[in-house]
């Protein structure tokens, strides 16, 4: 019950400073679609020739800004597959990998240049030996540490910079001969190093980066010290474009 015009107005104000309250953080959502075309390499411990292959990729991103803090999530959602350019007995060796990065970005400056994050890392690899027709298949996961900076150019031009690093990529090789039969299980633990570097600017409320995106991504057999196990790098020209939902002062 309302007993008196000050108490009216006070609850008044602290409704009004309720509802406010959300609108006062400032939050941005981002969701881009970006693709590349890249060229990669694959050696294995089962396939010690080289998968050689250039491949169309496409991913999708989503960013969700809270102030400083933001959620950044992207991944591959269908399998890219490489295919081998020389045919063995069984045809021609070909790897396939989907992944997933999920990350969590504090920016260090109030003019949000550079920022630090951590997060996680989800990969689905499989690979087929022409050769002899083995398969083999891993679920790899791994703590990310990120670095990246966006630097601002004239007329809402700028340059972005990222730096990922996975320091402890753990997984179990499965792994079956061309006639079923299941092989050792081979535990894997290795690294991986995502770089990219992009020129973007932003039209309105959308966002255009075209730039370079390079991988390098090794595992070696944790039964067997030095057994290689995976070898894979590659890298290639990428092009994003981002849509942008909050404030239009930006």
């Amino acid at each position: 019950m309302i007993r008196s015009p000050g108490h009216a107005a006070l609850i008044t104000l602290l409704l009004c400073a309720w509802c406010a309250a959300p609108a006062a953080a400032d939050t941005l959502t981002e969701v881009g679609v970006f693709t590349a075309v890249a060229a990669g390499t694959h050696v294995g411990q089962d396939n010690p020739q080289a998968v050689n292959g250039v491949v169309p990729v496409a991913a999708i991103e989503f960013r969700q800004h809270v102030n400083n803090v933001w959620l950044q999530v992207e991944g591959i959602p269908f399998p890219v597959t490489v295919g081998g350019t020389n045919n063995g007995a069984f045809g021609s060796s070909s790897a396939r990998l989907s992944l997933l990065n999920g990350t969590l970005m504090v920016d260090l400056d109030p003019h949000r240049r550079y920022h630090l994050g951590i997060g996680m890392q989800l990969v689905n690899l499989s690979n087929f030996n022409g050769s002899n027709g083995d398969t083999n298949f891993a679920r790899e996961t791994t703590p990310i540490y990120r670095a990246g900076a966006t630097l601002p150019l004239p007329n809402k031009h700028f340059v972005e910079l990222n730096l990922m690093i996975d320091p402890n990529v753990r997984a179990n090789l499965i792994a079956f001969t061309n006639a079923g039969v299941p092989e050792p299980t081979k535990p894997e633990q290795g690294a991986e190093v995502d770089y990219s570097a992009a020129y973007g600017w932003q039209r309105g409320m959308i966002q255009y980066l075209i730039g370079l995106r390079g991988l390098s991504y090794h595992t070696r057999n944790n039964s067997t010290p030095g057994q290689l196990v995976d070898s894979n790098v590659g890298g290639g020209a990428t092009f994003e474009v981002r849509f942008l939902f909050g404030p239009k002062e930006r």
